[in-house]
């Protein structure tokens, strides 16, 4: 993971939990499951984005924290369009919350991968060659008929 990448994460964790403290003062009715879910998702993404500033290489803990973060606030959003007594202000930082953490999301799965990632068939160390057992060193192919 790079150092751009952790950056965002580590801003990504704090505007999370700032933005679960503002439904909190907006909405009393979602306060408890958004700020449950915010401010310990929003810690654990800023200790991930410092873990990755730290030298750790992998996404996989960062990727399951948000989400069980989208899970929680897709329901909390759409729990909040439906029910007629919400703010206008707490259903479009809800719908802003889910948006952002769809997109840290996806950047985590498909952000700052090389072209190569996404060829089909290019596998490291899986060609014959690779792995020290080529048959065929003399360049001949046999076709089956």
């Amino acid at each position: 993971m790079s150092k751009k990448m952790a950056t965002i994460i580590l801003a990504y964790g704090v505007t999370l939990a700032a933005l679960s403290l503002l439904v909190q003062q907006t909405a009393p009715e979602f306060a408890k499951v958004i700020f449950i879910t915010g401010i310990p998702g929003g810690g654990l993404c800023v200790l991930w984005g410092i873990v990755a500033l730290a030298g750790h290489k992998r996404r996989a803990w960062a990727v399951l924290t948000i989400i069980a973060v989208a899970f929680v606030t897709l329901s909390q959003a759409v729990q909040a369009w439906f029910a007629t007594s919400t703010s206008l202000t707490a259903r479009l930082v809800l719908t802003f919350m889910l948006l952002m953490t769809v997109g840290m999301l996806m950047y985590l799965l498909h952000g700052e991968r090389p072209p190569e990632f996404y060829s089909k068939g290019t596998a490291r160390g899986d060609s014959a060659s690779a792995r020290g057992n080529d048959a065929h060193s003399d360049g001949e192919r046999h076709q089956f008929k």
